[in-house]
């Protein structure tokens, strides 16, 4: 089989963008994705459910829901539908992607074989589209996962609250686990650099992961084919 290329691309990447420019965004990604499949790789993508999720989340939570595990599967749904809508970008391309969406890793792993391209959102509740991702890697042997964020690094602190917080490049699986929290839980519609839940899963993989701003289809591009990109290499033991 072709190598496959693992992205989790993040849903805070569909929702920081007017209309011109995630129009823009979204035909880069869709040539990043013909020039890797003409260059013998196989795509897999699986999207989060950004603002979308939040909104539907906030709107049930409004309606007085309190399950998380139905709050969870609300967000699920609403990853499958940015997923769908992804996929209808490569309608008029050559590439042959997925018809339906799947709702487990097994069966995105199952079409595999004959696609170029597999778009894929969440799978259970528990799982943010980031673990999704990494049990995806793991399942088909990837050399690493790619988490396209909104952020351009792993810091040593929360930006946002700590100015001084730090750019980190390169750090290993096990510093990350540590900086990330690795058990804590994850709520529902909850935005995280770095999902502790599936740093665990590269751990016990020892599966590299790669951490950047997907914004940047230029630099996404760098770090897909191994060169000196801008963001955080994570790598396992070797």
């Amino acid at each position: 089989m072709k190598q496959a290329i693992v992205i989790a691309l993040g849903g805070s990447l569909l929702s920081n963008k007017t209309g011109a420019e995630l129009t823009s965004w979204r035909l880069k990604i869709v040539e990043l994705v013909i020039s890797l499949n003409d260059e013998g790789k196989k795509v897999i993508i699986i999207i989060g459910g950004g603002e979308l999720a939040r909104k539907k989340i906030k709107d049930a939570i409004d309606l007085g829901l309190t399950d998380e595990h139905e709050l969870d599967l609300i967000g699920i749904e609403s990853t499958r539908i940015n997923a769908m809508n992804f996929l209808k970008l490569f309608s008029n391309t050559n590439i042959k992607f997925n018809q339906e969406i799947p709702h487990s890793i097994e069966n995105g792993v199952s079409f595999l074989m004959d696609l170029d391209l597999i778009v894929m959102g969440g799978t259970v509740p528990g799982q943010t589209t980031d673990t999704v991702a990494i049990k995806f890697g793991e399942e088909i042997g990837a050399e690493r996962v790619i988490v396209a964020t909104n952020v351009s690094h792993v810091f040593t602190d929360d930006p946002r609250k700590n100015p001084t917080a730090k750019k980190i490049k390169s750090m290993s699986l096990n510093e990350l686990g540590i900086l990330s929290g690795v058990g804590a839980p994850i709520k529902p519609g909850s935005s995280f650099a770095v999902d502790p839940i599936g740093v665990g899963v590269a751990m016990s993989a020892n599966l590299p992961l790669v951490i950047l701003n997907g914004d940047d289809v230029a630099n996404l591009r760098k770090a897909i084919n191994g060169e000196t990109f801008e963001g955080t290499n994570v790598y396992g033991v070797n």
